[in-house]
């Protein structure tokens, strides 16, 4: 393994971690744990639990336990696996895309006033590391 690609990948999900813990928390109407599922089953589409709790790296109960209460809220609906009725799939509902939505906008204005505090050169660049990570992004779907 290259050492340099190690040091780059470690720095770069430690950074992404720190950015979240980072941001202000105002104005959220989602915890960050219902936020993650909602945001795995938006990007990936309908997910059986089983596969949700593998890809959260969460326990099948703890996971059931945040689809109840995503569920009751209106965010995500339950259905029956057409290859298998014993098994629920997971789908964010309208409702969930739209607070997932709001909750993206928010972050966004919360995150503003330090972006600002950069120079147009050092956003520019970020912007260019952005779009890198996008691209590295669309080749894995999880």
């Amino acid at each position: 393994m290259d050492d340099d690609l190690h040091q780059l990948g470690e720095d770069l999900v430690t950074t992404s971690a720190r950015i979240m813990r980072w941001t202000p928390k105002d104005g959220y109407s989602l915890s960050l744990a219902s936020a993650r599922i909602l945001a795995r089953l938006i990007d990936n589409g309908p997910t059986r639990i089983s596969v949700l709790a593998a890809l959260e790296r969460s326990s099948q109960p703890t996971i059931t336990n945040h689809v109840k209460r995503l569920e009751a809220e209106g965010l995500v609906r339950r259905d029956t696996d057409a290859a298998d009725a014993r098994v629920w799939v997971i789908t964010a509902t309208d409702e969930g895309r739209r607070q997932m939505q709001a909750m993206r906008h928010q972050l966004g204005t919360n995150v503003e006033p330090y972006l600002a505090e950069l120079s147009e050169a050092d956003r520019a660049k970020l912007r260019e590391g952005l779009a890198v990570m996008l691209k590295l992004m669309s080749l894995r779907r999880h």
